[in-house]
């Protein structure tokens, strides 16, 4: 008898789990239902956000390439980076 009672708890107690696991799914899918427009906003914005951080790493990359162009010419001329001057820099286009 001992082994029945022991089955019934197992039982009872794996379907109160898996029972609660879909509810908590279902709530899940619901979600998307409740405030689409919050949501919405808080993408914009980090959209936004995401737009701000490329653009700070693509002038950081662009100044590390001045520097590393500088110390290059200035180590083929034998000086210094301090005696040269970078007044601008361009991309050139080659057509391959």
């Amino acid at each position: 008898m001992d082994y029945m009672e022991g089955i019934k708890a197992l039982v009872c107690g794996m379907t109160t789990v898996f029972l609660v696991l879909i509810l908590i799914a279902i709530i899940i899918d619901l979600f998307k239902y409740l405030k689409p427009k919050a949501l919405e906003k808080k993408h914009e914005h980090a959209e936004v956000a995401t737009f701000v951080e490329k653009e700070a790493v693509k002038q950081q990359d662009d100044l590390e390439l001045i520097a590393v162009i500088t110390a290059a010419i200035a180590a083929s001329l034998n000086t210094s980076t301090d005696n040269l001057v970078v007044t601008s820099f361009r991309k050139i286009r080659t057509s391959r």
